[in-house]
């Protein structure tokens, strides 16, 4: 490698790092948005179980996951590109939460749907996914406290995982309350507080 071959590199690699130091942390709105869906469908899925309601909780969930995706997409296009960043690390940060929406979609469609995961094990397994979000997403954003939520979903994954059972589906409610939907109200109110500055 000479030195010019080597001093590019060395530009693009503090390119993107000076990209991700102004990203602007998105409006949180998305972590509050899917945070509440998932959180209504988990208290659905434990009052049908426990009240022995004759429904089934597979069409709460394609209604309120079906909802989630178009209200997601119909959000992205609205923005339009005059408000959509597009530096590295904010197309970084779309790519990861897709491809984490998308896996975690499968697994709770596909795999229930198939029979190779029981309903008892997607919650920690989701739980898994949103683990490795919100510690890339603290990478990106430069914030150490969305790294480390990652910890408190790993954790409950493990406790899930352990203790299988329908108690499952409360904690999993109560982690998206206290790991997605609360940091998603920083996030909209840091947001704010930027924009505030910004006029």
């Amino acid at each position: 490698m000479d030195e010019n071959t080597a001093l590019d590199e060395i530009k693009f690699i503090k390119k993107i790092i000076e990209d991700s130091k102004r990203t602007v942390i998105n409006d949180g709105i998305g972590y509050i948005f899917w945070g509440l869906i998932v959180t209504i469908g988990l208290l659905a899925d434990y009052l049908i179980f426990v009240l022995q309601v004759n429904l089934s909780f597979i069409w709460v969930w394609v209604v309120l996951i079906g909802f989630g995706w178009i209200y997601s997409f119909i959000s992205y296009f609205r923005k339009g590109k005059k408000h959509r960043s597009h530096n590295f690390a904010s197309m970084l940060l779309r790519s990861i939460w897709l491809a984490c929406g998308i896996a975690m979609t499968i697994v709770g469609f596909v795999g229930v749907f198939s029979g190779a995961i029981g309903g008892v094990f997607v919650s920690p397994l989701i739980s898994s996914i949103l683990g490795i979000g919100f510690m890339m997403s603290g990478y990106i954003y430069n914030l150490n406290w969305v790294k480390y939520l990652s910890a408190g979903w790993w954790v409950g994954a493990i406790v899930m995982f352990i203790y299988p059972g329908i108690q499952t589906i409360l904690i999993m409610a109560f982690m998206m309350l206290a790991f997605q939907v609360v940091p998603g109200i920083i996030i909209y109110n840091k947001f704010k507080k930027e924009i505030a500055l910004s006029k």
